[in-house]
């Protein structure tokens, strides 16, 4: 499950920080007086290109909400050098001075609201402005021209898809552009002074990518949320002191020299309280008990009055921040596909992000990239594949092996012929993982995508959390460090897939542990009957499927699945059943015969006063055999009335004829990069298993069929960010050789041809 990340704020105090502040600090957004457009004011006469220039627009009209064009509409009319009109909105504008209070951050309006019109130029040359507006009385006025010139300068420009390869991102200028980052959505009560404390860190890291929410409402950046119609505040009405804030995160960004995906819309807003997951339903301005238009959630897709809403929103993003280099793109949902079961209408939904794209595309002279999100880490085919999506997703919680679940997605994802990235991932989706399991799972989570193909890193959810109290910022820095001057759309970069190790050590055979974990259902499944599992001294086989639970013989007894260890070793091992939770609709009983003796047998009642009904914790934790050498019969199975959640791990058990490393690389044209893995250094076993990775020993890497030549091969120390190396090597017919040193976690290497 993936909705708890993204909305777990919601079971702490939901302080809005808006609320923060003495009274409403909304101000009036309508007008009684006569149509008149008396002054259009630009803040300069020449602008770099791709700078922002700002109109102040002397106005006043007959309207009721200045947020809605069919009340007022305010259009700028650009005429470029080349000659060609370009259409951008006017929006609606209030400045505010803010102030931290105990703690919270406070926003004061500062001068009286008004419109404003900004853009950006692309052209260098003479531009000109024409302004015409309309409000609720039907009658237009336009201003006279106003002239500016566009100037030369070093901004790449918009982030765009790479012309040299689709899989990668590039600026205007043909600069490639990697995201390197995380989310850091939102802030609570110091508001705009955490970003002054996160945004540098990230910075001095070589971080270049952040995403920010523009909902639910209680967020940092929330543009709508609900309140009192006296305040002034509801659907299609924006609240202004956030979307001050966000002109000031964006421009925080942009200092910092990073992109920022906006995020506009969560699940949660169209989730009913009954149906879990956080839901926002009863909270979120769109529920027609909040002077929305919707009485059911799945309404959003369908009702006249939300679209014609919805676009509103749309014009002001665009019209506000749409000038601006640092979007790197929109974002129109979070994980879609968890808002409320009965508004997840596959047809609808896909139909609602084919239309909002591209009227979000016909209104957005720039031509910011778009995309969407999905909790489950498939994502939606019908709409990842729409060309209205210009990349795609993946989210992912809760994978032991982070290396190993999250790579496969870039292959999955390939087949749309777009970028891919990882949105966000985490250990655990609730949070409950400490630092040190972060860690490990943010710094094998941002290498191996990197070295897989994915457009950008791995995104980690927990910023506030995680990242800044563990100062875990260096990892960022080792791998932009890395990666530095690397162009990787033009390195046509082919996914390394036939590396071999071999140890240059060999001596007597060396046995690993044996991690065994499978999925939990309670449905008819393979893995809910009973399973062997052969370990023998040369290999390890499995009939059936291993499942991650042990159903009992009363709730379910169709699926009753003892597992069964066939073992022969040379040596005595343990085997740890480590149980993770435990039915609290009647409890369980773990029992463990080794060769027709009962060697374990341990009662998990349920005392039918658990406040935690669904599943009980309190038996969790690792329940040992010991194993004596040679042939033995081990079945563990659940004799009790209901199911217990459950993995393995069988001490020494499994052969390694090599050393137990991994590669994640990529082969360029002229620079290829490499990570190499000791694959035990993983996030679950070391701080949930509490078994530290084994140093494996030096060992020679053999690629067959790398190009002949002479290389320079660059040993980078992962943590450090440091080169701890370098050599030249001769590649002939038989391919690349190199030889490495013992391993630990991690090294990667940077070959470069000569």
């Amino acid at each position: 499950m993936t909705w708890l990340p993204c909305t777990i704020a919601l079971i702490l105090s939901l302080i809005t920080v808006a609320n923060a502040a003495e009274g409403p600090i909304q101000p009036l957004i309508s007008d009684n007086r006569p149509l008149q457009l008396s002054e259009v004011t630009p803040d300069r006469s020449q602008v770099p290109r791709y700078g922002k220039i700002e109109f102040t627009l002397d106005l006043q009209g007959t309207y009721g909400n200045a947020f809605d064009p069919q009340e007022t509409e305010v259009d700028g009319r650009f005429r470029s050098p080349d000659g060609k009109s370009i259409a951008v909105p006017g929006f609606f504008f209030q400045d505010y001075t803010h102030e931290l209070r105990d703690g919270q951050e406070v926003m004061t309006p500062k001068g009286v609201p008004g419109w404003r019109i900004r853009f950006s130029p692309v052209q260098i040359g003479k531009y000109s402005l024409v302004v015409t507006a309309k409000d609720s009385t039907g009658k237009s006025v336009t201003s006279k021209p106003v002239e500016f010139e566009c100037i030369s300068s070093d901004d790449p420009g918009f982030v765009r898809i790479s012309k040299s390869d689709k899989r990668y991102f590039a600026f205007d200028n043909d600069r490639p552009y990697v995201p390197i980052g995380a989310n850091v959505c939102w802030a609570y009560g110091p508001g705009l002074f955490s970003y002054d404390e996160w945004l540098p860190r990230y910075e001095q890291a070589g971080c270049n990518y952040l995403r920010l929410w523009l909902g639910l409402g209680w967020t940092t950046f929330a543009l709508e949320r609900a309140g009192k119609p006296a305040d002034r505040y509801g659907v299609g009405k924006f609240d202004l002191a956030n979307a001050w804030r966000l002109d000031q995160a964006l421009g925080m960004a942009s200092k910092r020299g990073m992109y920022v995906m906006l995020c506009f819309d969560s699940f949660n807003e169209l989730r009913k309280t009954p149906e879990g997951a956080y839901p926002y339903w009863d909270e979120t301005p769109h529920n027609a008990a909040n002077g929305g238009p919707l009485k059911e959630p799945r309404e959003f897709w369908t009702n006249p009055t939300m679209l014609r809403l919805y676009r509103n929103k749309l014009r002001y993003l665009v019209a506000r921040y749409g000038w601006d280099t640092h979007v790197m793109s929109w974002e129109f949902w979070n994980e879609v596909d968890i808002v409320s079961p009965t508004a997840y209408i596959p047809d609808e939904v896909t139909r609602w992000h084919l239309e909002m794209s591209d009227y979000l595309r016909s209104i957005d002279p720039w031509k910011h990239l778009r995309t969407t999100s999905f909790a489950g880490p498939d994502g939606k085919p019908e709409i990842d594949r729409l060309p209205q999506m210009d990349y795609v997703q993946t989210h992912n919680y809760g994978s032991r092996d982070i290396a190993a679940s999250l790579t496969p997605y870039q292959r999955k994802k390939e087949v749309y012929g777009k970028p891919h990235y990882i949105g966000e991932f985490g250990t655990d989706a609730g949070g409950g993982d400490g630092v040190e399991s972060e860690a490990i799972a943010l710094h094998n989570g941002i290498w191996s995508t990197i070295m897989s193909g994915s457009a950008g890193s791995a995104m980690l959810w927990w910023w506030d959390n995680r990242i800044h109290p563990g100062n875990l910022y260096f990892h960022f820095a080792a791998l932009s460090g890395f990666i530095k001057g690397v162009d990787f759309p033009k390195e046509s970069f082919q996914l390394i897939e036939n590396a071999a190790f071999t140890s240059l050590e060999p001596g007597k055979p060396s046995y690993a542990d044996l991690i065994i974990t499978g999925p939990a259902s309670w449905d008819p499944s393979i893995a809910n009957r009973p399973t062997t599992v052969h370990v023998g001294a040369e290999s390890v086989a499995v009939e059936g499927e291993v499942a991650g639970i042990l159903h009992g013989n009363v709730n379910h007894p169709d699926l009753h699945n003892p597992l069964t260890f066939e073992m022969n070793l040379p040596h005595a091992t343990r085997l740890q059943i480590r149980v993770s939770g435990v039915s609290g609709h009647g409890g369980a009983h773990l029992i463990a015969e080794l060769d027709g003796l009962r060697v374990l047998d341990k009662d998990m009642p349920d005392p039918g006063n658990d406040p935690k009904r669904e599943t009980m914790r309190k038996y969790d934790g690792a329940y040992v055999v010991e194993v004596p050498a040679g042939a033995h019969k081990l079945v563990v199975e659940d004799i009790g009335t209901d199911w217990l959640l459950v993995d393995y791990l069988l001490e020494k058990a499994e052969l390694r004829k090599s050393p137990d490393l991994r590669l994640f690389g990529l082969r360029g044209k002229r620079t290829s990069l490499l990570w190499i893995q000791n694959s035990q250094n993983t996030w679950y076993r070391v701080s949930t298993l509490k078994r530290l990775p084994e140093p494996q020993p030096p060992s020679r890497l053999t690629i067959p069929g790398w190009p002949a030549g002479r290389y320079r091969v660059r040993f980078w120390d992962t943590y450090t960010g440091k080169e701890t190396d370098a050599r030249e090597v001769t590649v002939g017919p038989a391919g690349l050789d190199i030889d490495l040193p013992s391993i630990s976690k991690d090294i990667a290497l940077r070959i470069e041809k000569l």
